[in-house]
């Protein structure tokens, strides 16, 4: 079995090679998008099983908007037509893996056939009372809005309560749904077999429409592929996402991982963590790189 594992970096390349490094495995291939604002590709380990997306396919991501699909498409396009994984994970340059290379193989071999895709509460599932997560599909987010700047966040805010506020969308403002599909909500971070990706990236080249509706969405990469995948023939053959993530700290990102979390992650069942900066905490980074080196 072979394991593509797709990687989205914009900084920190040493910490990038670290992972590189822990998970080298004949099991394992890399596939990695350079941001194209990040000139750091010269400084990103080089070898046959780590391939780099070409020139042309690299995307300038802006947070929240259709640019991280571009860049995630691109990847995945890339990696399935080199051929020969079973399955294609997608991952992060600040990631690193909570279990040893071996046993990660192990895992995928003894799931063969399931993906791995995490799904948040939305009206279909929660007595169809309507959340924030529906607001993000029910009206057009222009590219201006996008953004992680303040002045981009103030422009969403108020697009959002002039339409209705983050629980409601007046019917005026309502988006017209020509996915002809019911929307699910969920990680970025998932993790797709051969067949699976095979049927969406073959709907996506058949109906061009889906993704332009999903061109104006609120932070599609937690819907896009979600909502493809619980349409497709494949949504009985679901388990949850392999990542470790702590969300406690509330906001937009996740909390940053540091050596006051290395416990937890210890005794987690997850394979991946994220997600980690070796400018805040390199201990934590060496911690856990020295655990797998050792087993």
């Amino acid at each position: 079995m072979k394991i593509a594992i797709l990687l989205l970096c914009h900084k920190n390349p040493k910490q990038i090679n670290m992972l590189l490094d822990t998970m080298e495995n004949e099991a394992i291939e890399f596939f990695i998008h350079v941001d194209k604002k990040a000139d750091i590709i010269d400084q990103i380990t080089h070898r046959k099983d780590i391939h780099f997306l070409p020139e042309e396919k690299r995307v300038s991501i802006t947070w929240g908007g259709w640019s991280i699909i571009q860049a995630e498409l691109n990847l995945f396009r890339f990696a399935y037509n080199s051929g020969g994984s079973s399955y294609f994970w997608l991952c992060s340059g600040q990631d690193l893996p909570l279990k040893p290379v071996e046993q990660i193989v192990q895992f995928f071999e003894d799931n063969n056939g399931f993906n791995f895709v995490n799904l948040f509460q939305t009206s279909s599932t929660n007595g169809g009372k309507t959340n924030k997560y529906d607001k993000r599909t029910s009206i057009n987010f222009p590219p201006a809005v996008m953004g992680i700047s303040n002045s981009k966040r103030i422009l969403k805010r108020m697009l959002v309560e002039i339409t209705g506020g983050y629980n409601h969308t007046f019917w005026i403002f309502r988006r017209k749904n020509t996915t002809g599909m019911k929307f699910y909500f969920g990680s970025q971070w998932i993790c797709f077999s051969q067949q699976t990706l095979k049927w969406v990236l073959q709907y996506i080249s058949k109906h061009p429409e889906y993704s332009e509706y999903f061109r104006t969405v609120n932070t599609p990469d937690e819907s896009y592929f979600h909502t493809l995948y619980m349409n497709s023939p494949f949504a009985g053959e679901r388990k949850d996402y392999l990542h470790y993530i702590d969300w406690s700290q509330g906001g937009n990102s996740p909390k940053t991982l540091t050596m006051d979390d290395y416990q937890k992650l210890t005794e987690s069942s997850f394979l991946m963590a994220r997600k980690f900066d070796i400018n805040k905490d390199k201990k934590i980074i060496e911690r856990i790189i020295d655990q797998h080196e050792r087993l």
